[in-house]
């Protein structure tokens, strides 16, 4: 055996360690929750290996799309786990950086992406660009919206080994292609997305489905990536609530306005209040 054993023993002798150390309950259960992950991520045998933070970096951004904070966060303390258990050498130096700014894609844009896919006859680019741009699947979420999902309109979205779920309605309109996509292409269950061997679609192979479209709508090749259409739904959501919070205010104002005029102090011409 070339690796050394993760055990469930092992986390919790290395958390009283740390116990012991004056670390607080809160530090304590984030360093549960983060080895807990790193267990359940680590195939049958649980062997961690001279290579297994590099591998696990890896999935964490490419599979799981972490933020770069949470994933340095889990690496640094594997990292010191690693310390611990007298693996130092093992250890990830490098940690990710913040990724660049990324450019922001128009509503205008997401739409002449629809109608290039929709001119160009590329129907699975199109409802890949719509179920996240028009109902804000992120990227590593896609094989979640199943066809049971559809059947249904909503789903739970587990982003984050289940510490993070969020519940997806289906707009009405998306809900409709969708079914009558999964009518021609024999879906029942499970993902609806598909490689022709049945399998989900992988991360890169939805960010080229995307980006081939990019030169017939004439939209920057930065832009036409999961990640913009993620950007642009959130920036949506938000100009909506801001709208709505906006609308609130000024009908409550307008109610209490109305109520002035019919019964406001001003109406009783003189003060007859008496002593």
């Amino acid at each position: 055996m070339t690796g050394e054993k993760l055990t469930l023993e092992v986390i919790e002798e290395f958390l009283e360690s740390l116990r012991q150390k004056n670390r607080g309950k809160s530090s304590l259960d984030t360093y549960r929750r983060s080895l807990a992950g790193l267990y359940a991520w680590l195939p049958e045998d649980k062997l961690l290996e001279k290579d297994t933070g590099v591998r696990w970096r890896r999935w964490m951004l490419e599979e799981k799309g972490f933020s770069h904070v949470t994933v340095n966060t889990q690496v640094s303390i594997m990292n010191t786990f690693l310390r611990y258990i007298g693996h130092r050498d093992w250890q990830v130096e490098e940690f990710v950086r913040k990724p660049a700014e990324q450019p922001e894609l128009s509503r205008e844009e997401y739409l002449r992406l629809l109608s290039a896919a929709r001119k160009l006859g590329r129907e699975r680019s199109y409802l890949l660009i719509k179920t996240m741009g028009g109902a804000g699947v992120r990227v590593q979420e896609m094989s979640q919206v199943t066809a049971e999902a559809v059947f249904s309109g909503t789903v739970e979205l587990d982003s984050h080994n289940k510490q993070r779920l969020r519940t997806l309605y289906i707009p009405e309109p998306l809900r409709r292609e969708l079914m009558e996509y999964m009518q021609r292409h024999h879906i029942k269950s499970g993902p609806v997305f598909l490689t022709r061997d049945g399998k989900p679609l992988s991360r890169s192979m939805i960010h080229h489905y995307v980006s081939a479209i990019s030169q017939d709508a004439k939209v920057d090749s930065e832009k036409a990536n999961p990640r913009c259409l993620w950007k642009m739904y959130q920036s949506i959501q938000e100009g909506i609530r801001v709208d709505i919070d906006r609308l609130v205010r000024q009908t409550y104002e307008q109610m209490v306005e109305n109520e002035q005029v019919s019964i406001g102090w001003d109406k009783n011409g003189e003060d007859k209040e008496t002593l």
